[in-house]
This record gives C-alpha cells, structure tokens and sequence, in this order.
C-alpha cells in the first residue's frame, strides 16, 4: 500500500474493512452493547448505513436529514450495509468537482475532505465493530495515518454531540492506531488485547 493514501482509497478500503467484520455477524449479535461507542450494536449499524445514505446524498447536493441518520432501521445488515455503501461508492466515482462544498451536520466542506470525512468515520467505527465482537481490531498503519490527517483537520465545529467523534483522550502512543483512536474519543489502552 501507498505510504500516502488519499480520501478516497481511504474511503473505500475503510469500508471494505468494516464490511469485513460485519460478514460474520448474526442476528443474535445485534443487541450486543459496542463498549466503546454507548450504541448496542443494532444502533451502530443504524449509524453506518445512515451515514453510507446520508453521505452519498450530501455529496450529490440533495437534502441529508442528518439528525435522523442514527435513527435508519436496519433489519438485514449486510444487505442494507452492502447496498448503500455500493450507492456512496457509485456517488464518489461520479463526483465532477472535488471542491464543491458538501453539506455536513457541521459545515460545508469541500467533497473531497467528506470523503474523507466518510473514510475515517467508518474506520474507527470499524474498530469498535471488531471490539465488540471479538473480533481482530488491529487496524492498517497507513489507512490510521491517512485518517489522521483527516480528523486532525476538523474545525472546532465538528466536534461534539450531535457530530463526530467523542471527546479526545490523551495518549503519549506514537502507533497510528492509538493516536487515532485517542483522538476520536476512545482509549486504546482498554482494548490493548487486539
């Protein structure tokens, strides 16, 4: 893999990584509690395929309704999740304007940075999907480091309920998982075991 991985290959390999850790999963899974997110994850789900929904729209310019994206029922996960990441997938692979600004619960920030935005979202939630199913939560070095830049672009305005990422938590870790992690709110020391 590239040592520079841009927003979309990030985009694209996060969510094939989440998708992978979703495979497995059954329906007894879904009302098992995340520990990391306060979502079981039944509402995780929810979080991911309305975000794969909401995304894909904002980038085409049409109306998101992101405060109900938490809220998408999700009855057939891999199915749902498959056929709206494959709308967000055709909706990137059709963008004209990498800089038209994107409507976002938080801003507008150009197409190319919600793609990113997207990318990194859906890593870490990738992690906390694999944590709270006991699967391998080790994540790719360089898709970490290319989320990083992401996240560590965030104006103030995008942090906080109701946006992204919970608070940050302090880690003197130079691993690109951990300083990803930490700075998205959750502690890699507690699932140190991945």
């Amino acid at each position: 893999m590239s040592a520079r991985i841009d927003n979309y290959a990030l985009d694209r390999l996060a969510t094939e990584g989440t998708r992978a850790r979703l495979a497995p999963l059954t329906v007894a899974d879904l009302d098992r509690p995340t520990g990391t997110t306060g979502w079981d994850i039944r509402g995780l789900l929810s979080h991911l395929v309305g975000g794969n929904i909401r995304f894909a729209r904002a980038l085409r310019g049409e109306p998101a309704d992101w405060p109900s994206r938490d809220l998408e029922p999700v009855a057939s996960p891999l199915a749902e999740f498959d056929s709206t990441a494959a709308d967000l997938a055709t909706t990137v692979a059709a963008l004209d304007d990498p800089m038209r600004p994107t409507l976002l619960p938080a801003g507008e920030p150009p197409a190319v940075f919600a793609v990113g935005v997207h990318g990194a979202d859906m890593l870490v939630h990738g992690w906390d999907l694999a944590v709270a199913t006991g699967q391998d939560a080790t994540l790719d070095p360089e898709l970490c480091l290319a989320a990083l830049r992401v996240v560590e672009k965030y104006p103030p305005s995008f942090w906080g309920p109701g946006r992204f990422f919970a608070p940050r938590v302090q880690t003197g870790s130079t691993d690109p998982q951990d300083r990803l992690l930490a700075f998205t709110g959750r502690d890699p020391r507690a699932h140190a075991g991945r």
